[in-house]
């Protein structure tokens, strides 16, 4: 008896016009902002310059985010992978740029000059400011994973929302947690990005990769990598153990972000933590247009 390899299914997540790619992804968090143009299999959205901003939990982030109306199954033992083309400008960024708030309520600190008793400040990556992104999320759990792409860096992030962004049940701040994996530069516009969530017997783990070269690895998916711990770039360090999880599913997303914010981001369990920052800090002259092009689902059961 000859024993049987692993089986690989490629398919592409297209659509032909604006009504096809409309009815492929959804809009939970509202049409966000920019100006959309369509083409087969691909979309450009241009919000350059950022015009708006919200000092309330993680809503500043989502300046444009579209999530697939479809599902996409995790073999029992194997894999599923994201990818897609990413053409990225992001304008305006600021090397290092400082961005300053106060210890205190969303909303509670509405400029810099206003008093405030505990200060914040805290250094931003490029990509932080403005970024071009690719998400694997899984809406259950809670449990993303993201690809943060802008003019000169890139960055691999993992994270689980907590239940008072998702509504998925029990995820409190032990579970939840919000860490850049890795940063780097990168030349040229045009790159290929890909997410890869593996599991099986013992195994729960994600790769990225940029332009079909491995770029990070993560094991013990839901525990948080300080917890591990393993290398990262100490953005955002967590407040509790997590928890390995096991994923049966994910749907894509794909838009543009800012993730100004600290970390719990404003989380109710954690007033002490909470910090407001000013829209004039949030909007700052920076933006991001994003091409992407030919989502690709590769599905590779053991």
């Amino acid at each position: 008896m000859v024993a049987k390899g692993p089986t690989t299914t490629v398919e592409k997540y297209g659509w032909t016009n604006a009504s096809e790619y409309n009815a492929a992804w959804s809009a939970p968090y509202g049409p966000g902002e920019g100006t959309t143009t369509f083409k087969t299999n691909a979309i450009t959205v241009d919000a350059a310059p950022f015009t708006t901003g919200a000092d309330f939990s993680v809503f500043d982030h989502l300046k444009y985010i579209r999530i697939s109306s479809r599902s996409f199954s995790v073999p029992t033992s194997g894999s599923l992978e994201f990818s897609v083309d990413i053409d990225t400008t992001t304008p305006g960024p600021q090397p290092g740029r400082v961005v300053h708030g106060c210890y205190g309520p969303g909303g509670s600190y509405t400029s810099t000059s206003n008093p405030c008793s505990q200060p914040y400040a805290q250094p931003t990556m490029e990509g932080q400011q403005a970024g071009v992104v690719l998400n694997m999320v899984n809406f259950q759990t809670g449990q993303l994973f993201d690809w943060f792409v802008s003019s000169g860096h890139v960055f691999a992030l993992i994270e689980r929302l907590p239940s008072t962004v998702t509504g998925s049940p029990g995820v409190g701040l032990d579970k939840a947690y919000t860490q850049i994996v890795k940063e780097a530069p990168i030349s040229g516009r045009k790159h290929n990005v890909s997410i890869r969530y593996t599991r099986g017997p013992g195994v729960s783990s994600v790769d990225y990769f940029l332009d079909h070269k491995p770029f990070a690895h993560v094991d013990h998916v839901g525990v948080p990598l300080d917890q591990q711990p393993v290398p990262y770039t100490g953005t955002y360090p967590s407040l509790g153990a997590g928890e390995e999880l096991n994923l049966d599913s994910f749907v894509i997303g794909h838009g543009l972000f800012s993730l100004l914010d600290a970390f719990p981001f404003q989380h109710p369990d954690r007033p002490d933590l909470s910090v407001s920052i000013p829209i004039s800090e949030r909007l700052f002259g920076q933006g991001a247009i994003g091409t992407f092009k030919d989502f690709t689902v590769t599905t590779k059961a053991s």
